[in-house]
């Protein structure tokens, strides 16, 4: 039983790519959004076109295929009875809250595990990232991060590359599609980057995925930096990187 929590874009997609699989049963949706909007917008979106299957709201409910969701109004970790709503897992898609203390307010409330869509800000129970480490995952670990999808397209390719021809540095740059916390126009915001219309500059900006490859695999610690740019696309990303090797092809 699957609670998403916060319904911005990732939430929504991972609802596109699970609902029709029987292994999930989505229970509940949480978001400051309105029930309607977040039909609409489920139903209709403007980068992935329509659902292949109709979805019906039903009151403070999304009914499609086999799965009827309570869509709820969105609150602070821990206001939210998960174990009321018969919650296994609780995915935290906010981009929000993003360390240990937050997190662990969800298992508070009676979720037994949480999952993070994000790079986390402290230390969780586990990051994993598949064809690197989901095979350690533990019944012990309750808050796990998937990372973001930037650290996990490097993670990869650091390791194919060190295991192929020894890695002796790299530089990693990431070019990102603009997010829905960045401003469509010129407005005041919290630097001058973030400041600046997404729709019309590319924008230098920071990422903590080198260090996070660094603590999922220790070896490479010191020889991974990162720089990250959101550019005027609405969609996809690539990672660009630099290496130094010991071996050539």
């Amino acid at each position: 039983n699957i609670a998403l929590y916060g319904f911005g874009r990732i939430g929504r997609n991972i609802f596109r790519l699970g609902y029709d699989n029987p292994n999930y049963n989505f229970v509940a949706i949480s978001d400051f959004g309105s029930a309607d909007i977040l039909h609409y917008l489920l139903a209709r979106d403007s980068i992935h076109g329509s659902m292949k299957d109709d979805v019906v709201l039903e009151g403070n409910y999304l009914i499609v295929k086999n799965q009827r969701v309570r869509v709820i109004s969105g609150g602070e970790p821990g206001s939210i009875p998960w174990d009321a709503l018969e919650a296994d897992v609780v995915i935290d898609a906010t981009g929000r809250f993003l360390t240990r203390d937050k997190l662990a307010l969800h298992l508070d409330s009676g979720a037994k595990r949480v999952l993070l869509t994000r790079n986390p800000k402290d230390d969780l129970d586990r990051y994993v990232i598949p064809g690197i480490n989901e095979s350690e995952i533990s019944l012990k670990d309750k808050i796990i991060s998937t990372t973001s999808s930037t650290t996990q397209v490097l993670a990869l390719m650091i390791k194919m590359l060190d295991e192929s021809f020894g890695l002796k540095r790299a530089m990693m740059t990431t070019v990102h599609a603009y997010t829905a916390d960045q401003p469509l126009a010129d407005v005041a915001g919290s630097d001058l980057r973030r400041s600046r219309s997404a729709v019309e500059n590319i924008i230098p900006n920071t990422s903590r995925s080198p260090s996070l490859v660094e603590k999922i695999m220790p070896q490479y610690k010191g020889k991974i930096e990162g720089i990250a740019f959101n550019v005027p696309v609405p969609n996809g990303s690539c990672v660009d990187l630099t290496t130094e090797l010991d071996r050539t092809p």
